[in-house]
C-alpha cells in the first residue's frame, strides 16, 4: 500500500512538472535580441514514448515572432541618401544538450535567417536513455549578435504518463515578397494538422489590416476537418493600400476548430508581407534664369523632377548633354512621394538657335536603381528687341479698324 501511495505521488509530481514545463513554453517569449524574437512555436517527438535504449526522432519548429529594421545614411555634401532594410534573425546553430539522450545526427545542420512568420522545422536522430522515466533534454539555439536560447523540451521514455491528445493547427503562407504599395497580390496559406487527433469545423478568417491590406474577395473558408498530419491549401487575394507605409506589416488570420469533446478552440496566426514602395520620377517642366536668353548671356537651365510613385527615391542625379560649356550634371538627392525638386545646371553664353538635348536622371529606390531618358529642346532667341514692331503692328491695326469705323458710319448717316 505505501509502495503503490508512494507510486501515485511520484507520478502525480511528474506530471506537474511535465504541464508546467510545456505552459511555460507556449507563453514565455524569448527574445534573441533586443531588436529580433525566435522561439520554438511546436515541438514533436516519434515515437511519442520511446522505449530505453531505442532510436527515435525529435522535431521542434522555430519561428521568429518579430523582426524589425535598420537604416544606412550616405553623405553627398549636404544630402544624405538613406536606405531601410528589414532585419531577420541569424540562427547561427541549433544543438541539443543532454547528459541522457544521445544526439547521433541533426546538431548545427541549419544555419540561415528566419523571416517573419516563417516555420523552420528542424529534426533532431536521438538515441533514449536506458533508464525509464520523463526526460526534458535542453535545445540550445544561438543566434547571431544576440544570446543563446535555451528550451527543455519533454520526452517520454517507457512511462504511463501521457497528455490530452489534442489536435494542433499550424498556419504557413506562401506570398510574393517583397510587394509594392497600390498592388493586388496572390498567394497561398497552407493550414496544418500537428497534433495528435482530427480537429473538426474548421473555419479560417482573413481579417487584414484596414486600410494598408485588405482580402480581395475571399476573407474566410471552411475546412470540414483535418486528420493528424494532413493539411490542406487556400488561394488568397489581398489588396495593399497605396499609402501602406515600407516595412513589416502582419495580416492577422484566425482560426477555430473543434476537438474530441466537442469544446471550440480558437488560435491566431499572421501572414507576414515586406512592404516596399516604388517611385515613379517624371520630369514637370524645364525653364531657364533669366527667362529669355540673349546670344552670349550666361544662364541656369532648370530642369524640375517629380516623384510621383509610392517610395521615396533616394540618390537622384541628373546629366544632360548640351553643346554648351558649364556644369552639366546635377545631383538632387532625395525626393519623397508626392514631391518634386530641381536639378540646376549652370550654363555659359551661346549662339542663338534651337539646341536638342537629352537628359537622363538615375535614382534609387528599394528595388533597385532605375533610369529615365527625355529628349528636350532648348531656344536661344537672335538678340532683336522686337518691342517697336510689335508696337507698329498694334497701331496698324488700330488705325485700320478706326477708318472702317467711320467709313461705315458716313455710310449709314447719307
Amino acid at each position: 500500500m505505501r509502495n503503490f501511495k508512494e507510486l501515485c505521488e511520484k507520478s502525480i509530481f511528474i506530471i506537474s512538472v511535465s504541464v508546467l514545463v510545456m505552459v511555460l513554453m507556449l507563453v514565455i517569449p524569448i527574445s534573441a535580441s533586443p531588436q529580433n524574437s525566435v522561439v520554438i512555436s511546436d515541438y514533436k517527438v516519434s515515437p511519442t514514448v520511446l522505449m530505453p535504449g531505442e532510436i527515435g526522432t525529435l522535431t521542434v519548429t522555430l519561428t521568429c515572432i518579430s523582426a524589425t529594421t535598420s537604416t544606412s545614411s550616405v553623405s553627398y555634401g549636404t544630402d544624405v541618401a538613406q536606405t531601410t532594410t528589414s532585419i531577420t534573425p541569424y540562427i547561427e546553430s541549433v544543438i541539443i544538450k543532454s547528459k541522457d539522450f544521445e544526439v547521433m545526427d541533426g546538431d548545427s545542420k541549419f544555419k540561415g535567417n528566419i523571416g517573419p512568420d516563417q516555420p523552420i522545422p528542424i529534426t533532431f536522430l536521438i538515441r533514449a536513455p536506458q533508464k525509464s522515466g520523463m526526460y526534458f533534454p535542453e535545445v540550445w539555439i544561438r543566434v547571431r549578435d544576440g544570446q543563446s536560447l535555451k528550451y527543455p523540451v519533454p520526452v517520454n521514455v517507457n512511462t504511463q504518463i501521457s497528455v490530452l491528445r489534442t489536435p494542433s493547427l499550424s498556419l504557413e503562407n506562401n506570398f510574393p515578397e517583397p510587394v509594392k504599395p497600390g498592388k493586388k497580390i496572390e498567394g497561398t496559406i497552407k493550414i496544418s494538422n500537428d497534433g495528435s487527433t482530427q480537429a473538426d469545423n474548421i473555419r479560417i478568417f482573413i481579417n487584414g489590416t484596414p486600410p494598408y491590406a485588405i482580402p480581395s474577395g475571399i476573407s474566410s473558408f471552411m475546412i470540414e476537418s483535418l486528420g493528424t498530419g494532413m493539411f490542406m491549401e487556400k488561394n488568397i487575394s489581398l489588396l495593399i493600400d497605396k499609402n501602406t507605409p515600407t516595412g513589416i506589416i502582419k495580416i492577422p488570420v484566425r482560426m477555430t476548430y473543434a476537438i474530441l469533446d466537442g469544446s471550440v478552440i480558437e488560435d491566431t496566426g499572421s501572414i507576414g508581407l515586406d512592404v516596399r514602395g516604388e517611385s515613379e520620377i517624371s520630369i514637370t517642366s524645364v525653364e531657364t534664369t533669366p527667362a529669355r536668353v540673349n546670344p552670349g548671356e550666361p544662364f541656369d537651365l532648370i530642369i524640375r523632377v517629380q516623384n510621383t510613385g509610392t517610395g521615396e527615391a533616394k540618390s537622384v542625379s541628373a546629366t544632360i548633354d548640351l553643346p554648351i560649356k558649364g556644369a552639366k550634371e546635377a545631383f538632387i538627392g532625395r525626393i519623397k512621394s508626392g514631391n518634386d525638386a530641381p536639378a540646376t545646371f549652370i550654363l555659359e553664353g551661346t549662339d542663338s538657335g534651337e539646341y536638342e538635348y537629352h537628359t537622363t536622371i538615375i535614382y534609387v529606390d528599394d528595388w533597385g536603381t532605375h533610369t529615365l531618358d527625355k529628349d528636350l529642346i532648348l531656344t536661344i532667341s537672335n538678340g532683336e528687341d522686337s518691342t517697336g514692331l510689335i508696337l507698329l503692328i498694334l497701331i496698324i491695326i488700330a488705325v485700320v479698324g478706326g477708318g472702317f469705323w467711320y467709313i461705315r458710319r458716313k455710310n449709314e448717316d447719307d
